[in-house]
Protein backbone atom coordinates (compact mmCIF):
# COMPACT_ATOMS: atom_id res chain seq x y z
CA UNK A 1 0.00 0.00 0.00
CA UNK A 2 1.46 3.91 -1.17
CA UNK A 3 2.20 6.11 1.55
CA UNK A 4 -0.85 8.49 0.17
CA UNK A 5 -3.46 5.52 0.54
CA UNK A 6 -2.33 4.28 3.99
CA UNK A 7 -2.94 7.98 4.99
CA UNK A 8 -6.68 8.12 3.06
CA UNK A 9 -7.14 4.82 5.10
CA UNK A 10 -5.97 6.25 8.58
CA UNK A 11 -7.93 9.59 7.98
CA UNK A 12 -10.91 7.83 6.99
CA UNK A 13 -10.84 5.34 9.99
CA UNK A 14 -10.62 8.22 12.24
CA UNK A 15 -13.37 10.07 10.99
CA UNK A 16 -15.36 7.01 11.53
CA UNK A 17 -14.30 6.40 14.94
CA UNK A 18 -15.32 9.66 15.84
CA UNK A 19 -18.68 10.02 13.81
CA UNK A 20 -19.54 6.50 15.74
CA UNK A 21 -18.20 7.61 19.27
CA UNK A 22 -21.02 9.58 19.21
CA UNK A 23 -23.65 6.37 19.20
CA UNK A 24 -22.87 6.21 23.11
CA UNK A 25 -23.63 9.69 23.73
CA UNK A 26 -26.78 10.10 21.27
CA UNK A 27 -28.90 12.96 22.47
CA UNK A 28 -32.07 12.14 23.90
CA UNK A 29 -33.86 12.43 20.68
CA UNK A 30 -34.66 8.73 20.23
CA UNK A 31 -35.99 8.15 23.49
CA UNK A 32 -39.45 8.51 22.68
CA UNK A 33 -38.77 5.42 19.97
CA UNK A 34 -37.71 3.39 22.68
CA UNK A 35 -41.41 1.83 23.41
CA UNK A 36 -40.40 0.32 19.97
CA UNK A 37 -39.80 -3.60 20.40
CA UNK A 38 -37.12 -5.24 18.58
CA UNK A 39 -37.67 -7.62 15.31
CA UNK A 40 -37.83 -11.01 15.73
CA UNK A 41 -36.09 -12.67 14.00
CA UNK A 42 -37.79 -15.80 14.07
CA UNK A 43 -40.66 -14.71 11.69
CA UNK A 44 -41.06 -13.03 8.84
CA UNK A 45 -42.77 -10.47 9.41
CA UNK A 46 -41.53 -6.94 7.83
CA UNK A 47 -39.50 -5.03 10.53
CA UNK A 48 -41.72 -2.51 12.35
CA UNK A 49 -42.03 1.16 10.81
CA UNK A 50 -40.80 3.19 13.93
CA UNK A 51 -37.89 0.80 14.24
CA UNK A 52 -37.02 1.28 10.86
CA UNK A 53 -37.36 4.94 11.03
CA UNK A 54 -34.88 5.16 14.20
CA UNK A 55 -32.52 2.90 12.25
CA UNK A 56 -32.42 5.59 9.32
CA UNK A 57 -32.19 8.60 11.33
CA UNK A 58 -29.37 6.27 13.55
CA UNK A 59 -27.66 5.21 9.65
CA UNK A 60 -26.87 9.00 9.55
CA UNK A 61 -23.12 8.04 11.60
CA UNK A 62 -22.77 5.33 8.94
CA UNK A 63 -22.79 7.21 5.91
CA UNK A 64 -19.35 8.92 6.23
CA UNK A 65 -18.11 5.16 4.71
CA UNK A 66 -21.10 2.98 3.49
CA UNK A 67 -23.44 3.88 1.08
CA UNK A 68 -27.00 2.55 0.29
CA UNK A 69 -27.61 3.30 -3.13
CA UNK A 70 -25.25 3.40 -6.14
CA UNK A 71 -22.90 6.15 -5.86
CA UNK A 72 -20.45 6.80 -8.13
CA UNK A 73 -16.52 5.63 -7.32
CA UNK A 74 -16.57 3.69 -3.67
CA UNK A 75 -16.88 5.11 -0.29
CA UNK A 76 -14.05 3.59 2.80
CA UNK A 77 -17.19 0.94 3.51
CA UNK A 78 -18.72 -1.49 1.21
CA UNK A 79 -22.09 -0.69 0.29
CA UNK A 80 -24.81 -2.13 2.99
CA UNK A 81 -28.02 -1.98 0.32
CA UNK A 82 -28.95 -5.59 0.16
CA UNK A 83 -26.60 -7.08 2.92
CA UNK A 84 -29.20 -8.97 4.19
CA UNK A 85 -28.02 -12.59 2.95
CA UNK A 86 -24.99 -11.52 1.41
CA UNK A 87 -21.97 -13.54 1.68
CA UNK A 88 -19.42 -11.50 3.51
CA UNK A 89 -16.42 -10.07 1.73
CA UNK A 90 -17.73 -10.12 -1.85
CA UNK A 91 -18.65 -6.89 -3.25
CA UNK A 92 -16.10 -5.83 -6.48
CA UNK A 93 -14.00 -2.36 -6.02
CA UNK A 94 -14.37 -2.58 -2.49
CA UNK A 95 -11.51 -2.90 0.10
CA UNK A 96 -12.14 -5.32 2.62
CA UNK A 97 -9.06 -6.42 5.24
CA UNK A 98 -7.37 -9.52 4.98
CA UNK A 99 -8.94 -10.80 7.93
CA UNK A 100 -12.58 -9.91 6.92
CA UNK A 101 -11.98 -11.63 3.27
CA UNK A 102 -10.98 -15.07 5.46
CA UNK A 103 -14.29 -14.81 6.93
CA UNK A 104 -17.27 -17.31 5.03
CA UNK A 105 -20.84 -16.70 6.76
CA UNK A 106 -23.45 -14.76 5.44
CA UNK A 107 -24.59 -11.71 6.83
CA UNK A 108 -27.99 -12.38 8.95
CA UNK A 109 -29.03 -10.38 11.87
CA UNK A 110 -27.31 -12.36 14.47
CA UNK A 111 -23.96 -11.70 13.05
CA UNK A 112 -24.91 -7.94 12.38
CA UNK A 113 -26.16 -7.95 15.65
CA UNK A 114 -22.18 -9.25 16.56
CA UNK A 115 -20.46 -6.72 14.07
CA UNK A 116 -22.64 -3.80 15.63
CA UNK A 117 -21.92 -4.34 19.24
CA UNK A 118 -18.15 -4.94 18.25
CA UNK A 119 -17.09 -5.40 15.14
CA UNK A 120 -13.60 -7.36 16.09
CA UNK A 121 -15.50 -9.66 18.26
CA UNK A 122 -16.79 -11.22 14.83
CA UNK A 123 -13.67 -10.89 12.91
CA UNK A 124 -10.54 -10.00 15.04
CA UNK A 125 -7.80 -8.30 12.88
CA UNK A 126 -11.04 -6.25 11.00
CA UNK A 127 -9.74 -2.59 10.07
CA UNK A 128 -13.05 -1.36 10.71
CA UNK A 129 -12.54 1.79 12.68
CA UNK A 130 -15.81 1.35 14.76
CA UNK A 131 -15.99 1.27 18.64
CA UNK A 132 -19.49 -0.68 18.27
CA UNK A 133 -23.28 0.34 19.75
CA UNK A 134 -23.47 -1.04 23.54
CA UNK A 135 -27.41 -0.32 23.12
CA UNK A 136 -29.30 -3.30 21.38
CA UNK A 137 -32.30 -1.52 20.79
CA UNK A 138 -30.22 0.74 18.78
CA UNK A 139 -28.57 -2.12 17.06
CA UNK A 140 -31.94 -3.39 16.19
CA UNK A 141 -33.05 -0.47 15.04
CA UNK A 142 -30.21 -0.23 12.42
CA UNK A 143 -30.68 -3.82 11.35
CA UNK A 144 -34.42 -2.90 10.64
CA UNK A 145 -33.33 -0.28 8.73
CA UNK A 146 -31.25 -2.42 6.94
CA UNK A 147 -33.73 -5.01 6.21
CA UNK A 148 -35.04 -2.62 3.97
CA UNK A 149 -32.52 -2.43 1.86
Amino acid sequence: MNKAMKKNTFGACVLCAVLFLGFAVLPATFAADDAAPASDSATAEPPDPRMVARGKRLYVFCRACHATEEVQGSKIGPNLAGIMDRPVAILEDTLYSDALKAQDFVWDEEKLDIWLLRPATLVPGTSMAFAGLPREENRAAIIAYLKTL
